[in-house]
C-alpha cells in the first residue's frame, strides 16, 4: 500500500512535468508508459484486499471479486496465499479454492515465522532465590502478568506468524464468532449437502460464492497499453 501510494505521487510529478515541457512524440509515449505502470500498481498492489462483515468474506483481487458467505466458507488456510475453500455448489462434487492476491506467503516468511515461534518457545535461564521465604519487593506483578516493556502473549502469538497465518487465523475466528457453536467444516459440509439437496432454490443461490469482474481495473490496465501500442506504431 505505502508502496503504491509512492508511485502514485511519482506518477503524478512525471505527468505534470511532461504536460508542461514535454511536446513532442517521446514526451506522449512516456506519459502513455507512465499510465500504464500506474494502472499495474493499481489493480495489483493497491486495491487487492480482503474484507469481512457479518455476511461473509470478499476477496478482492486485480480483475476479479469473489464474495463468499460464511455459510459457505468450509475453511481458511494458507498456501503460499491465504485461501477460502467453498462448500460445493448444487450439482458439483468438489468446492471451489478462492486464493487472495492480497495476503500472501513466501516460503522465507513461513520459515522465519517458524523460526521466531521455535525460539519463543524455548524455556529461558531464570534467577532463582535464595530463600523461599523471601517475599517479592512491593509493586512486583503476578505470577503470569505481563512485566514493564513485555508484550502480552496475544500480541507474541501475532508476532510468531506471519502475515497470511494471523490473517487467516483471524477469519477462522469471525466464521466461529458468526456460527456459533458449530464444528466449522463439518457444519460447511451438511450446508453444502442441504444445498444441493435443495437444488437450484433462491436460497441455495444465495448460500453460494459469487465472482464477477473487476472492470475499472481492466480498463485502467488495458486502455493505457493500447494507447502505448498505438503510439508506438505511428
Amino acid at each position: 500500500m505505502i508502496l503504491s501510494w509512492a508511485w502514485f505521487v511519482v506518477a503524478a510529478v512525471i505527468l505534470v512535468d511532461l504536460a508542461v515541457q514535454g511536446r513532442d512524440h517521446t514526451a506522449v509515449v512516456t506519459a502513455a508508459a507512465v499510465l500504464v505502470v500506474t494502472g499495474i500498481v493499481y489493480a495489483c498492489a493497491y486495491r487487492p484486499k480482503i474484507v469481512a462483515d457479518p455476511a461473509g468474506i470478499s476477496l478482492i483481487n486485480p480483475v476479479r471479486d469473489h464474495r463468499v458467505p460464511w455459510a459457505a466458507v468450509v475453511k481458511v488456510d494458507v498456501v503460499n496465499a491465504v485461501r477460502v475453500h467453498c462448500t460445493p455448489a448444487p450439482g458439483a462434487a468438489r468446492g471451489k479454492v478462492l486464493y487472495s492476491w492480497a495476503v500472501q506467503a513466501s516460503p522465507r516468511s513461513a520459515r522465519r515465522a517458524a523460526m521466531r515461534s521455535q525460539a519463543a518457545s524455548q524455556p529461558r535461564g531464570r534467577l532463582i532465590p535464595r530463600s523461599r521465604s523471601m517475599q517479592p519487593p512491593p509493586g512486583t506483578p503476578p505470577p503470569g502478568a505481563p512485566r514493564y516493556g513485555e508484550l502480552p502473549e496475544s500480541a507474541k502469538e501475532a508476532l510468531d506468524r506471519s502475515s497470511a497465518d494471523f490473517t487467516a487465523a483471524r477469519l477462522t475466528a469471525d466464521q466461529d464468532a458468526v456460527q456459533p457453536g458449530e464444528p466449522g467444516a463439518d457444519q460447511a459440509v451438511a450446508v453444502a449437502a442441504d444445498l444441493r439437496a435443495e437444488g437450484d432454490s433462491p436460497a441455495a443461490a444465495a448460500e453460494q460464492a459469487t465472482a464477477q469482474w473487476a472492470w475499472l481495473p481492466i480498463a485502467a490496465m488495458t486502455v493505457p497499453l493500447l494507447l502505448l501500442l498505438l503510439l508506438a506504431l505511428v
